[in-house]
């Protein structure tokens, strides 16, 4: 044997393995994302109520209904861009006045209540006036806009 042997180093040795599971530990989160995000649709919810009735209705109902509610979504606009004015005012405002913000607030809901009555008043109409046949074919559409969603895949519109 000879004398001038090199001596081991026992550092590449671990430098090697924790190199290795740092590269297991970034693969396994990768894959684990991609589980959670793409397959594994175990925590999700429903969808949204109204939007999925919303969707289930043919593309010709759909644009109707955005066309009957278009001046209101118009009007609706120009109230919120003046109620984030008064709110940003009463934020701004000293001495502070929490009672103007939670009017500010009430208002807001009041006016998305309103608008969600329409929207449920002009859907009911049109599944009323709907044959049985026609309110049957909307139920499989909406069966499929919820399985569809509910599996997390995107919705076409």
């Amino acid at each position: 044997m000879s004398d001038n042997a090199k001596p081991k180093r026992r550092w590449v040795t671990v430098l090697l393995t924790v190199s290795l599971a740092l590269n297991l530990l970034v693969v396994g989160v990768a894959l684990g994302t991609v589980y959670r995000v793409k397959g594994g649709h175990h925590g999700k919810g429903p969808p949204g109520f109204a939007p999925t009735l919303y969707r289930a209705l043919p593309k010709e109902e759909r644009k109707a209904l955005r066309g009957e509610l278009s001046e209101r979504h118009t009007k609706g606009a120009k109230m919120r861009s003046q109620d984030f004015a008064a709110l940003e005012a009463a934020l701004r405002a000293e001495p502070f006045d929490p009672e103007a913000v939670q009017a500010l607030l009430q208002q807001q809901a009041q006016a998305m209540a309103e608008l969600q009555s329409a929207l449920q008043d002009k859907w009911l109409d049109r599944i009323t006036a709907m044959t049985d046949a026609e309110r049957q074919a909307y139920a499989d559409r909406l069966q499929e806009v919820v399985e569809r969603k509910a599996h997390g895949r995107k919705h076409k519109d």
